[in-house]
């Protein structure tokens, strides 16, 4: 195991749930019971080639009299007795290991799959607090891709386990060898280890670069997946499906070879243990019969001792051998895992606080925006700059300007989404921050200039607003009248119809309907449209107006408009041109100006 990979686990280990560590620490104890559970198993094994080989020189061994001396237990010098007995004695080590690694198995699954759980939740849930702008510019391919990283926690832990239990069962098996034979074993032993150990360093560089290999490639053709599903429509409109097969094609293509590489390398030290293993067992028996000159007696119990443990170990070294190599090819995703747990931990300032809120915002009087500045990062100028004007309750509100004025920019900051660099915003002289943005939405209702419409019913899209608590289907109904869904008549089952993933089965003009009966599902004191008519004929823009115009006084309602006629029956008209302030007043001394500038700079 690296460094690296050791700082990863030691940012993850946190993680462990109380419950976990318990599970942990019964782990441990198991894996010491079942390395010498193999290490009784093999004696026996080894006792039982030695009586087959030669029984009159077990049956004259001293530990084997006295055992019968003190047990009461006589085998009347016959070593039939003795293997009868032995074998015996071998099923029920089979029987109990095979118990013990049946529960150990479970244990280490549930500590494992446990922990990886924990892990996937903590990253969803700091997904769900992190700033706005940081999930903006991570994008949503990436974070989807850091989330599946994390499901691949729990085998990376698997095989940490399998690791630790190879390692205490091979260092039993070792120290019994050498209380048999010291020389043979310690021989048998240094060559098996520096063996393995060479092998393991000569292909663990390639295996380095197999690996990242591999994860850039998966990488790579998870986010050419997330284009081509989420941007279908636009890519087969701009006829890109045949560029888009032959780069995802490509991606597959190098994960397929690097996979390919690492599985094949995987294998040479597993292949050449096998070989160096019984290559050593020829060398010891060489040993003892050319340099030792020892008697077929002991050759017999010291080779059988070794044999079966050769038996038992091998199979150890090799899971152990495969277990490093698999976490080597897994490092990349526990890394990614890792250092999203670690930024959320760095961010812990900046997250937003979620259940119940510590703090209430009352809305009663008025919105202010006092001197607010705010600055994207990396941008060369800020995107609203000493922006203050004041929205009193029930009033109305529009936003005009050209492209890229400030106005999203506007509405993120009003919504409390992006805190501003500098200024305040006060709701009631209420100053909104990370602490009461929350409570702060829960006032307000959104409508986007592209809505997400659910894979689900049109119901169940209505109440998106109130996801997790049971509908209300009167109030969906009501919402939709609000919003002129005049479509809901025509829908085979009504408002139980499913609309498709990304409304397919609805036209923009419904979408955004949709999104508005959304958004007044939720109860607002404060409505916000983006652009939400910008779709609709001015039929149903109308429509939607003189709904806009019919909520109760006590709704404020912020109208960022496309189309002036929007924003005709507003209150305020604020102009923001280049992140500033322009002209702010009412419509009539406002709209003039704004008119002759559209006039000029058509957008």
């Amino acid at each position: 195991m690296t460094a690296s990979a050791l700082r990863s686990l030691r940012v993850l280990l946190p993680l462990v749930p109380r419950r976990e560590k318990q599970r942990f620490f019964l782990l441990l104890a198991l894996s010491f019971i079942a390395a010498a559970a193999e290490l009784v198993l093999t004696g026996l094994v080894g006792l039982l080639a030695a009586t087959f080989g030669s029984p009159e020189a077990v049956l004259n061994n001293s530990p084997l009299r006295e055992f019968q001396e003190h047990s009461g237990i006589s085998f009347g010098g016959d070593p039939r007795w003795l293997a009868m007995g032995l074998l015996g004695c071998v099923f029920l080590a089979v029987l109990a290991r095979n118990i013990l690694n049946v529960f150990q198995q479970r244990i280490s699954a549930a500590f494992s799959e446990g922990v990886g759980a924990a892990a996937r939740i903590r990253i969803f849930r700091f997904y769900q607090r992190a700033p706005f702008l940081w999930i903006l510019r991570n994008g949503v391919a990436d974070l989807s891709f850091g989330l599946s990283c994390s499901s691949q926690l729990a085998p990376t832990l698997g095989l940490a386990i399998t690791a630790f239990s190879g390692i205490l069962m091979l260092a039993m098996l070792l120290a019994g060898l050498i209380l048999v034979s010291p020389v043979p074993s310690l021989m048998f032993s240094l060559a098996l280890g520096l063996g393995g150990a060479l092998v393991v360093r000569i292909t663990r560089g390639y295996l380095d670069r197999c690996s990242a290999e591999a994860y850039e490639a998966d990488y790579a053709t998870s986010k050419v997946a997330h284009l081509s599903l989420h941007g279908l429509k636009e890519m087969r409109m701009y006829r890109r499906e045949d560029n888009l097969f032959r780069v995802f094609a490509g991606h597959m293509d190098r994960l397929v070879r690097a996979r390919t590489r690492q599985k094949t390398l995987l294998r040479l030290p597993v292949s050449s243990l096998e070989i160096l293993g019984f290559a050593t067992l020829v060398a010891v028996m060489f040993f003892l019969v050319c340099v030792q000159e020892a008697g077929m007696a002991r050759i017999s119990g010291i080779m059988g001792f070794m044999a079966a443990a050769a038996w038992r170990g091998l199979p150890v070294a090799n899971r152990l051998v495969d277990a490093l190599s698999d976490l080597r090819g897994m490092l990349p995703y526990l890394h990614k895992a890792a250092s999203l747990i670690a930024l959320e931990k760095n961010m812990a300032g900046q997250l937003l606080p979620l259940g119940a809120e510590p703090q209430t915002v009352s809305f009663a009087d008025s919105v202010r925006f006092e001197g607010i500045t705010f600055r994207y990062p990396g941008a060369p100028a800020a995107a609203l700059e000493d922006v203050s004007f004041t929205v009193k309750k029930g009033s109305m509100l529009g936003l005009v300007g050209l492209s890229g004025a400030g106005k999203s920019t506007l509405v993120n900051v009003l919504t409390g989404l992006l805190p501003p660099d500098r200024g305040r915003l006060l709701v009631d002289g209420l100053e909104i921050s990370r602490d009461n943005a929350r409570a702060w939405l829960g006032r307000i209702g959104y409508v986007p200039q592209s809505p997400y419409i659910l894979d689900a019913s049109l119901a169940e899209n209505v109440a998106l607003s109130r996801w997790g608590e049971a509908m209300d289907r009167e109030r969906v109904l009501d919402c939709c009248r609000m919003a002129a869904l005049d479509f809901l008549d025509e829908l085979e089952q009504g408002m139980d119809t499913v609309l498709g993933d990304r409304g397919t089965r609805l036209s923009g003009g419904q979408a955004q309907r949709v999104a508005i009966a959304r958004a007044l599902y939720s109860e607002p004191e404060l409505l916000i449209f983006d652009e939400a008519t910008s779709s609709l004929d001015m039929k149903n823009e109308k429509a939607i107006h003189e709904t806009i115009l019919s909520l109760p006084a006590q709704i404020t309602v912020v109208i960022i408009a496309h189309r002036l006629s929007s924003v005709e029956g507003c209150d305020l008209l604020v102009w923001l041109d280049k992140g500033k302030i322009a002209h702010m007043g009412a419509v009539k001394s406002v709209m003039p100006r704004y008119q002759e500038v559209l006039a000029r700079t058509p957008e």
